[in-house]
């Protein structure tokens, strides 16, 4: 049992709110300061609920027999924008599917769209990462408005930019009809 608590279950409850980009990163640091106040539900508990509809459930229910692929980095995507903790190296578990979603994306199809995505999401990183940078290199107490601002204004365009991604594949072909289609005059 120990195995199981230690490998699956801590995550449930766990409070990570040192360089997290997570809109949950104010909560669970003003949580890990008094974790005595904060006891029964808890946030740490109750966000896994719309991180794991939209990853496991919606998403690839869905959107899996229009493009796999790119249905994998929306789920990825949904996965790290609604986790408690979301630091930079989690943004490379969904860029590797970008090079199957970018050639038919709206981003590079109308490119003013692109630009702009690309721009308000460095933004919303640079945003979280001046205010971190006073907190710990210059020692100024920035949770409250600042990271948490920031770390709105983060999730926010993470959630236009899946919104952006869930539209693209919604409005593709469904593959799965496509290419299983049986030729007629193959089977006589």
């Amino acid at each position: 049992m120990p195995f199981v608590k230690h490998t699956y279950l801590y995550h449930f409850t766990r409070i990570d709110h040192r360089h997290n980009f997570s809109v949950y990163n104010t909560v669970l640091h003003a949580n890990s300061a008094n974790p005595a106040e904060a006891a029964g539900l808890r946030i740490e508990s109750l966000a896994f609920i719309p991180q794991l509809f939209l990853s496991v459930l919606a998403i690839p229910v869905l959107l899996a027999k229009k493009d796999l692929a790119s249905t994998m980095l929306a789920q990825t995507f949904a996965f790290v924008t609604f986790n408690k903790v979301c630091t930079s190296q989690y943004f490379l578990w969904y860029m590797v599917f970008l090079p199957f979603y970018l050639p038919k994306a709206s981003l590079l199809q109308r490119p003013k769209l692109g630009l702009i995505a690309l721009v308000l999401w460095v933004l919303g990183q640079a945003a979280w990462l001046q205010q971190g940078y006073e907190l710990e290199f210059l020692g100024r107490s920035t949770f409250v408005p600042g990271l948490w601002l920031a770390s709105i204004g983060f999730f926010l365009v993470n959630c236009w930019l899946l919104g952006l991604v869930v539209a693209d594949i919604g409005s593709s072909e469904d593959v799965i009809a496509v290419t299983a289609a049986p030729d007629s005059k193959k089977d006589r």
